[in-house]
């Protein structure tokens, strides 16, 4: 009768591990939490609180704009004009040898020119004002339409206020910086089936991974092909573009990963994107 009583408890608690209790299991509890931080009021409540970083950055950090408004957008255009006027790209001493690097310094490749000249062509009146508002509207409108359309679930949206609210995000957009260019390159990458865009990303060659998003597509390498014709006719200046890399000195690692976040936004969106794509 003991042994049979025995038996009975067993079975008992046996009934409540595969029934009761199993609601207790780390899987379980992992996908409780899923479920509630994809609840949208939840997912609105930590987006909204995300931007306390920028405003707790700009309580905190002494003069934290400090920067001119357009300020990078302004240098790219005079400097293109001057290599337009026949003059260099890169500044004297960024060739003659090792430099500290500061505001002001030009290490984008020149493939970029591409990007820049049109823009620094319309540098008179009112093409000047028309040329401005299209270098930000342009690649935020781009990056903007890219999340509104791959319709992220609302688990991702604190990341994506995350991302968008980093102080290093908010000055490029702030500056002006080409790096938002690049931005757009990953957006449109992400958006569809193709991945041709996603070596445009290269742009800004220091944050060369993010360029790697679809590598194994067909159109990946067609957009890698274009990239490289484009690059052609510039010759001798990449040997400029490499001295001025070379001779450069106090980049390091953590100047690029802060700008990480800037094109991690539309990869994030992606990943917690509704529909395939």
């Amino acid at each position: 009768m003991f042994r049979d009583g025995i038996r009975g408890m067993d079975g008992r608690m046996r009934v409540m591990w595969s029934g009761g209790l199993s609601t207790s299991s780390p899987s379980s509890r992992g996908a409780q939490v899923r479920d509630l931080l994809d609840r949208p009021a939840l997912a609105a409540v930590l987006s909204i609180a995300a931007f306390a970083i920028p405003v707790l950055f700009v309580a905190l950090v002494p003069h934290p704009l400090e920067q001119p408004f357009g300020v990078d957008f302004q240098l790219y255009r005079e400097v293109t004009n001057r290599w337009l006027g026949g003059g260099s790209f890169y500044e004297s001493y960024q060739l003659a040898g090792p430099y500290e690097i500061r505001a002001g310094d030009v290490l984008y490749p020149p493939v970029a020119l591409w990007l820049f000249v049109p823009f620094a062509v319309a540098s008179a009146a009112p093409w000047s004002v028309v040329a401005a508002v299209a270098w930000w509207v342009i690649p935020l409108g781009v990056v903007a339409a890219t999340v509104a359309v791959l319709r992220p679930r609302p688990l991702v949206w604190p990341l994506i206020a995350l991302c968008l609210a980093n102080p290093t995000t908010l000055l490029k957009i702030w500056t002006g910086n080409p790096v938002i260019w690049s931005m757009a390159a990953m957006a449109l990458a992400v958006v569809g089936a193709s991945r041709a865009a996603a070596p445009f990303v290269l742009l800004k060659p220091s944050l060369a991974p993010f360029a790697l998003f679809g590598v194994r597509r067909r159109s990946w390498w067609l957009g890698l092909a274009v990239l490289i014709a484009l690059s052609l006719p510039f010759g001798a200046l990449w040997g400029d573009w490499v001295a001025s890399v070379v001779n450069s000195r106090g980049g390091g690692l953590l100047y690029s990963s802060l700008e990480a976040p800037i094109l991690a936004l539309p990869v994030v969106a992606w990943a917690g994107r509704r529909r395939h794509g």
